[in-house]
């Protein structure tokens, strides 16, 4: 199902249990950067089964939605599979800043450093989105995620240390 995406502009439709899922990018962020979609229709189709016709769109069916919504991102950036690469980025990022902090031992000290050693590793690993995987990873916004990546480089932190 992927579509020609010369300006990054397209849509993508899975069906998922008798719902139709559309995502719709409209622009082209001009960078590398994976992105989501700028709109996600979610309808019951025509022929989808009497009781989920009833029910509609549930908060049940919008959580596992969210699977296919992954997957069109993916699709759409030319990526394998985002469920199963970003569980292994997610998994990395994470086994990757527990075995930094437990070789610095566990104080706050230098946590910066090991963001900026796992933020090096992933752009080195050609990675489109390092600083979004460590956001996702780390449950902490771009912004601050910039801001301690600066503290580190200001430290003259290069790469952390190796663990």
């Amino acid at each position: 199902m992927p579509q020609e995406k010369r300006d990054r502009a397209g849509e993508l439709t899975r069906e998922d249990n008798g719902c139709i899922i559309t995502a719709r990018w409209h622009t082209d962020v001009g960078s590398h950067e994976i992105t989501g979609p700028d709109e996600v229709v979610i309808r019951v189709a025509d022929h989808a089964a009497p009781e989920t016709r009833r029910r509609g769109v549930t908060s049940a069916l919008l959580h596992r939605i969210g699977r296919q919504v992954d997957d069109m991102v993916a699709e759409f950036h030319d990526l394998p599979s985002v469920g199963a690469y970003q569980m292994m980025v997610r998994r990395y990022i994470e086994g990757r800043l527990a075995d930094l902090a437990e070789v610095r031992g566990a104080t706050a000290h230098g946590f910066e450093s090991d963001l900026l050693a796992v933020f090096e590793d992933l752009a080195g690993r050609g990675h489109a989105d390092p600083l979004g995987a460590l956001a996702i990873a780390t449950g902490r916004s771009r912004d601050a995620l910039d801001q301690l990546l600066d503290v580190a480089r200001q430290r003259g932190d290069r790469g952390g240390r190796s663990a």
